[in-house]
């Protein structure tokens, strides 16, 4: 019998990069080697986790998902849950177990652990974990050059399983290394030194042998060590301290996208099995105040990701942000000349209302004619009958720009150029809804256009989602 273990991965990375030479020369101060990857405007922790959420549920079926675990450490709202929200926007059933997983830094491995143990008790056939971050450092340090933004996600279950999770041990370790107060806008961090020593090095590396002798395994029995890293290189030290070799120890993308928080250890975790062989053993520890320790078998199931890039093919289509105070000012660092309201308030009963539309992407298909429109008609538009429709899910779909507009005053004072679309997908739905991650100069009629979960505002008091287009970035499954 097959065991338990990850049967689907996505992962996330924003379209928008900053070389850190941008960030030292906004200071007068030389820049780190690479770039980080930076969330636009209207994202954040949710639209990311949605977005490697919906990419790891095109491996699978929803319908046999029963749980949905949100980690993050920047989610938006200290109230409310994040979970629920993420599972109806990706359209998962009604009744299923959803929760917040937050605070520490290793919250995503938190949940794969809570996951792995829900299902392998019977309780759940399969339970998606998904985490992003998108932390705050305090301008000029270190870590505004490190810190980047992105989600990672996985679906553990017992069918067509990619890795089985062989082992598990955790540990903890008490210490204000790194930590964030509940109204900090900034991570605070210890002297370094001592941070890394008696924090990520001692619980890493005991979780490290405590790990191999619980599976009775020696160090040149792994084939990939996925060491998520505080820094910029502070996991290669202590993989040489550990006897790993070169090619034993998983690429951090911390050159590329930076540090991403509690999405750090899934992202690894995702480009790791996809480049696996069969047979082949994974380790992953993930540190924030002691450790989480995983061992994965991959299995004969890998075909199905093998080789899919799902991090590379977001870094290959994506551009150079390179305006530092634009970027201060999207992560509420500094505050830019407010522009005009939006002219339509915004209700919780409305939104909650229309949620089908506003969260699903639902339209609706006349079961007399066939005709497909959104957002959801009760009189079918072509042929005239009234309540004779059933709903579709739009979300998946490709569409083809139709028509659009330019418009350079419309938006934020930091962001103010607005681009409004229709498009029209193979059924001949036509959608009215904002461009997002684009190229103005690349802009065409026929271009071919995804569907993207996004933050529109925060009137009402609470955080306004809704749909946008967008060039193409996910990978086709």
């Amino acid at each position: 019998m097959q065991g338990v273990g990850i049967t689907s991965i996505g992962a996330y990375i924003p379209y928008y990069f900053m070389d850190r030479k941008t960030i030292g020369e906004a200071w007068g101060i030389k820049g780190m080697k690479g770039s980080k990857s930076i969330a636009s405007v209207d994202e954040d922790s949710v639209t990311m986790s949605v977005e490697a959420a919906l990419e790891c549920l095109r491996y699978g079926n929803r319908n046999e998902i029963d749980g949905l675990y949100f980690a993050s450490t920047t989610a938006p709202y200290s109230e409310k849950s994040h979970a629920t929200l993420v599972s109806t926007v990706c359209d998962l059933n009604k009744d299923i177990f959803v929760a917040d997983f937050n605070s520490s830094l290793r919250c995503a491995t938190s949940a794969l652990k809570a996951g792995y143990s829900e299902v392998l008790s019977g309780n759940s056939r399969a339970v998606l974990v998904t985490s992003a971050d998108n932390r705050n450092a305090y301008p000029k340090s270190q870590q505004e050059q490190i810190f980047g933004d992105g989600a990672a996600a996985v679906t553990i279950g017992s069918k067509e399983v990619l890795a089985t999770i062989d082992h598990v041990f955790s540990c903890q370790n008490e210490i204000h290394d790194i930590w964030r107060n509940q109204d900090d806008l900034y991570v605070r961090n210890a002297e370094s030194r001592f941070a890394i020593d008696e924090g990520y090095n001692q619980s890493v590396e005991y979780a490290f042998h405590k790990i191999l002798e619980k599976a009775n395994l020696s160090v040149s029995d792994i084939n990939k060590v996925i060491l998520p890293t505080p820094g910029m290189k502070e996991n290669i030290k202590l993989a040489k301290s550990l006897g790993l070799m070169d090619e034993q120890i998983q690429d951090t993308f911390v050159l590329s996208i930076g540090v991403l928080g509690a999405a750090q250890p899934l992202t690894m975790l995702v480009d790791a099995i996809e480049h696996a062989q069969v047979g082949d053993k994974l380790m992953l520890i993930s540190y924030g105040n002691g450790a989480d320790a995983f061992i994965f078998t991959v299995t004969e199931h890998i075909n199905k990701v093998k080789g899919g890039n799902s991090v590379q093919k977001y870094l290959d289509n994506r551009s150079e942000f390179k305006e530092y105070g634009r970027f201060l000012s999207y992560r509420g660092v500094l505050e830019a000349v407010p522009g005009d309201d939006y002219k339509i308030p915004s209700s919780t009963a409305q939104t909650w209302r229309e949620q089908e539309a506003y969260l699903k992407l639902y339209g609706s298909k006349c079961e007399n004619c066939g005709t497909q429109v959104f957002p959801i008609s009760r009189v079918c538009i072509h042929c005239g009958s009234k309540d004779e429709f059933v709903k579709v899910n739009k979300s998946e779909e490709i569409t083809k720009l139709f028509t659009y507009s330019i418009d350079y005053l419309a938006g934020r004072s930091d962001d103010p150029v607005i681009v409004q679309s229709i498009s029209e997908d193979a059924n001949g739905t036509r959608f009215y809804l904002n461009m997002t991650d684009f190229n103005k100069e690349k802009i065409e009629i026929d271009m071919e256009l995804e569907f993207t979960f996004r933050k529109m505002h925060n009137l009402g008091n609470f955080v306004n989602y809704y749909w946008k287009v967008r060039p193409i970035r996910r990978k086709r499954v």
